[in-house]
């Protein structure tokens, strides 16, 4: 194998790892739920008065992914502690600026959790 001949072959293989790495659209959720802080007031296992931990997100959400993302969307009420809906107004603007696959990933780990 001559030099150009490799040099080209490692080309390939680098082009597979980065057209590997782009088939994962979006971020993961959890990298999500870290981005925009939202550990910083929903805990995993326990809950505030204000404040619903992911727990208890998860389990008002179970089976209804769509319209946790709907919520996330901005397109539909809270069904967890829907008289503090007001808390969260200004941290859906976030929300709302995701993209699709990364709101469907976010909605995907809280209710994993």
């Amino acid at each position: 194998m001559t030099m150009k001949h490799f040099t080209m072959f490692l080309g390939a293989v680098a082009m597979l790892f980065v057209f590997a790495s782009m088939s994962t659209a979006g971020e993961s959720g959890e990298a999500v739920f870290k981005k925009l802080a939202c550990g910083s007031c929903h805990k995993m296992e326990k809950s505030s008065p204000i404040n619903p931990s992911v727990a208890e997100i998860a389990k008002a959400y179970s089976g209804k992914k769509e319209q946790m993302v709907e919520y996330l969307n901005g397109n539909s009420a809270p069904i967890v502690k829907p008289e503090k809906e007001s808390i969260m107004k200004g941290i859906l603007r976030k929300t709302q600026a995701l993209s699709d696959e990364d709101r469907e990933a976010l909605a995907g780990y809280l209710l994993a959790e």
